[in-house]
């Protein structure tokens, strides 16, 4: 027991190895280029893309008055990413992480937030599960990177773009379309753990469309102790290029998830007294259906149904407080949970410098639940059914106004009315501003506020559920300066927040304390932080960036804090591309202390880490690509959550063929 618990504390002699060889690298790195590069001015690439997640009407990065940050398919190709909680990882403001291996939970908090706070979309179409027992949080490790064009990270409220769920930010992720000439791909990899991953890809013309359909396979032996990760990623993106007044997209994709890991709150491999695992089976359907129509240039429409079915088997063997006692006594389930999501939005542009939409959405959720509490396990005469059903519909309205007060000053004002079955009606105001002081400096400051309605499992359950629980909400403000530096290709932004979360919705302790368990509108929070993101190209084919968050969280009345929020937490990229051929790419990423709680042990911190990782991908042609990673390459001995070991020093490695 003393051998596994040293691997969970982080010894200065693994921070010195880390730190010592992410050194090494850089200094190779940079003495490379000295030697081998003529003096040149570095080329400056000014991208602006466009942003669909931060409003109603889309606007380009630079103007946007949102806290957004993205993830292109370029840094996902540097990386060779297998997971979509890494492409995360690197971004300020935001906390990921997994519980032990592969097949873990893996979870997202934005500033402070819990993860069911965050909405999670693809092509707009909204992900999140109310009827799961995480309060209706998106489990990173069914997202797959292979199909992803960009990511776009709203860090704030902004339930007046998109309502329930939208408490503490929103990631958007845009997949990948049609091309009109055709390509196709084929990816193999493998690596330590059992790993294996096949990604089949083609896109091309068919008929008066064009397409991009991805199919994948990922397969995870045992990481840590007991665990096993599988899943199966079918996708598509389809765009109608006929001669019609209307342009129609249809995107969507389906998967499937069969993993095994220790229960949530069991203190995992180290501590847990059983030594059994959770069994989850998940299908997934995602799609939807896009139209939009221009009447005139300056007046467009826009029609949108989303789907989103989910169904999950769930076998958990409960957890032990001691050897001979349950915590949690063992049980089986079938959620099921079903999204219909029509959407209409209006958009007419006034003058060229105001612009302004309205629309409505209705929200239509069936979600239920089938299960058993084996309660003769923790001395109770008979087991209990957990059996829950659930519908609501919810009608919303929303307008947006976007103007350029001058050639330096965006503003954009915004205000969303929900109507939800049986509660009351939510107002979610927005608003922000992004001006440009000088031609280096670009400042941005925004206000919002967000709510989510209670989650199917929190009304319905039969052992904790409340039917009387109202909706959870958030009040949220930052302000942001930016600054680039075209001499050296660097920029650095500095952004403050604040939030308040309230009527959160937790156990009620006095009944607690009495063996009565009820979920109520409790707590009210707040969270406030510094975040810091910075980069520098000196030379060309080179760079260095840097990200780290402060975050400072206060439960009001209480002495208590919020579990796994680390109050300090960074790393730095290093990405070398010294010829078309080759890409090298080091990260360190450094995590503070988090406070946590395991059912079987009184210890209530999980010490920080650091982790280590390299990649390298070398293209000997313009059709393959043979790439190379290793993760925690110093073999740092971690917990994301106390007693759910991490997994040591991990390498794979594959190839890539398209054409």
């Amino acid at each position: 027991m003393h051998r596994c618990h040293d691997r969970a504390s982080l010894s200065h002699t693994q921070v010195f190895f880390s730190a010592l060889s992410f050194v090494i690298f850089a200094t190779l790195l940079f003495v490379r280029v000295a030697s081998g590069s003529e003096a040149q001015e570095p080329e400056i690439t000014q991208l602006d893309p466009v942003i669909v997640t931060a409003s109603v009407l889309p606007t380009t990065a630079l103007r946007s008055t949102a806290s957004v940050r993205l993830i292109t398919r370029n840094d996902i190709e540097r990386q060779q990413a297998n997971r979509f909680a890494e492409l995360l990882q690197q971004v300020p403001g935001l906390h990921v992480d997994e519980m032990g291996g592969r097949g873990g939970i893996s979870s997202v908090y934005i500033r402070g937030g819990d993860p069911n706070f965050t909405l999670v979309l693809i092509d707009g179409v909204p992900i999140n599960d109310p009827t799961n027992q995480r309060g209706g949080s998106v489990d990173l490790s069914t997202l797959t990177p292979e199909r992803i064009e960009q990511i776009e990270i709203i860090r704030g409220p902004l339930s007046a773009r998109y309502g329930s769920e939208a408490v503490s930010g929103v990631i958007n992720i845009r997949t990948q379309q049609g091309s009109e000439e055709s390509h196709q791909s084929l990816r193999v990899a493998g690596g330590r753990f059992g790993y294996t991953r096949e990604v089949l890809q083609a896109n091309g013309p068919i008929g008066p469309a064009t397409y991009a359909l991805s199919l994948s396979h990922t397969r995870n032996d045992e990481e840590v102790k007991h665990d096993r990760f599988q899943l199966g990623t079918v996708g598509w993106h389809i765009n109608w290029l006929d001669d019609l007044p209307i342009d129609v997209r249809l995107t969507g994709k389906f998967t499937h998830t069969h993993s095994r890991a220790f229960p949530e709150g069991s203190g995992g491999s180290r501590l847990a007294f059983l030594q059994d695992t959770e069994r989850r089976n998940t299908s997934e359907l995602v799609s939807g259906l896009h139209l939009d129509h221009q009447l005139l240039p300056e007046w467009k429409q826009a029609l949108s149904v989303n789907l989103f079915r989910r169904t999950q088997d769930s076998d958990n063997p409960g957890v032990l407080a001691t050897p001979v006692l349950f915590g949690i006594p063992p049980n089986t389930s079938r959620t099921t949970y079903t999204r219909i999501q029509p959407t209409w939005i209006h958009s007419v542009t006034l003058i060229p410098e105001w612009s302004v939409a309205v629309g409505m959405q209705e929200t239509i959720e069936i979600g239920k639940r089938r299960g058993n509490q084996e309660l003769t396990a923790v001395g109770a005469p008979s087991n209990q059914r957990s059996n829950f059903e659930n519908t609501r519909s919810t009608s919303a309205f929303f307008a947006e106004l976007s103007a350029t007060l001058s050639d330096d000053v965006q503003m954009t004002g915004g205000l969303r009315v929900d109507i939800p079955e049986g509660f009351e009606t939510e107002l979610s105001p927005r608003v922000g501003f992004n001006y440009q002081a000088t031609p280096t400096t670009r400042l941005r400051a925004g206000y919002s506020e967000g709510f989510k309605l209670p989650s199917m499992a929190s009304l319905g359950d039969p052992f904790i559920g409340n039917s009387r629980l109202r909706p959870e909400t958030s009040r949220g403000w930052d302000v942001s300066v930016q600054h680039s530096f075209a001499q050296y290709s660097g920029q650095v932004e500095l952004t403050y927040f604040r939030n308040t979360f309230s009527r959160l919705i937790d156990l009620e302790p006095t009944l607690a304390r009495m063996g009565i368990f009820q979920l109520v509108n409790l707590r009210t929070v707040h969270t406030q932080g510094i975040e810091l993101a910075a980069s520098l190209s000196p030379l060309t084919g080179y760079s260095i960036q840097g990200f780290m968050t402060y975050l400072d969280t206060n439960i009001q009345g209480t002495s208590d804090h919020l579990r796994n929020r680390p109050t300090w937490s960074g790393g730095v990229i290093l990405l070398a591309e010294p010829s078309p051929s080759w890409t090298l790419r080091a990260q360190i990423r450094a995590v503070g202390q988090r406070f946590d709680l395991q059912i079987p042990t009184q210890d209530d911190r999980a010490p920080g880490y650091v982790k280590s990782d390299l990649t390298m991908t070398y293209r000997p042609t313009s059709a393959w690509s043979l790439f190379g990673v290793l993760e925690n390459f110093t073999d740092s001995h971690y917990e994301e959550f106390l007693g759910f070991e991490a997994p040591g020093i991990t390498f794979r490695f594959g190839l890539t063929y398209a054409r």
